[in-house]
């Protein structure tokens, strides 16, 4: 092999490192960057700085590939182009594949999913407390999962409604294949006069973290989702 294609493959697996450190973890909502480099949270405003080590990587990568000889004469936008909207959409898509067949030859069940995506949001009306859910399930195994949800809420907000946590209502199937499900729920909670929407807000309970835990029969998961 040439020294040309060895610094290339050098600088395409400091781009896969980056690509790696921004992958999320199994059931959690952070990635390794956002592990070694958590965000700093100073009275209401928070400073994320998990970017910076991927980042990094990413130049790296990117101007090594810029200096070699087989590219000293092409447009550095048109490579640039290419990294970022096909290679780096691979190196994800690599990992999706191993993370798939990793559950395939295990045969997980409830293991393989995971949340792709979710939020909370409140409302308020009278001496009612709406809370509502939204989350997109992705299933990484290979056949049918059925499965009921509770969710533990944050510190503060379980202490706002006095109740540690919500189990939802409906039962939920994921088919696998990387299939994807949205959940969408919403809890009604009863309240004191004392409670006001200004003194929920205060508690900032949205820094804290939320766990679903997803269960049956069988088996069941805990899946963190952290806050801001």
């Amino acid at each position: 092999m040439s020294d040309d294609n060895k610094k290339l493959f050098k600088y395409l697996g400091i781009i896969f490192i980056g690509v790696l450190l921004t992958y999320k973890l199994p059931h959690d909502s952070y990635s390794i960057s956002q592990y070694i480099l958590s965000p700093i949270r100073y009275k209401n405003s928070v400073i994320y700085l998990s970017g910076i080590i991927p980042l990094v990587t990413f130049i790296i990568g990117i101007k090594g590939i810029f200096s070699l000889e087989r590219f000293e004469n092409k447009s550095k936008i048109l490579i640039f182009l290419l990294i970022v909207m096909i290679i780096i959409p691979i190196m994800n898509w690599s990992l999706d594949f191993t993370r798939t067949n990793y559950h395939w030859l295990k045969r997980d069940g409830l293991k393989a999913v995971h949340i792709a995506q979710s939020d909370i949001n409140l409302g308020h009306s009278n001496e009612e407390l709406t809370i509502n859910f939204k989350l997109e399930l992705i299933d990484y195994s290979r056949s049918r999962n059925e499965f009921k949800i509770k969710v533990y809420l944050p510190k503060s907000l379980s202490d706002y409604v006095g109740k540690e946590f919500y189990e939802f209502e409906k039962d939920y199937r994921t088919y696998g294949n990387r299939s994807t499900l949205n959940v969408t729920e919403q809890i009604v909670v009863k309240l004191d006069n004392d409670y006001t929407p200004n003194s929920l807000f205060k508690t900032q309970w949205y820094w804290e973290d939320v766990v679903y835990e997803l269960y049956n029969k069988k088996e069941e998961i805990r899946i963190i989702e952290h806050g801001f």
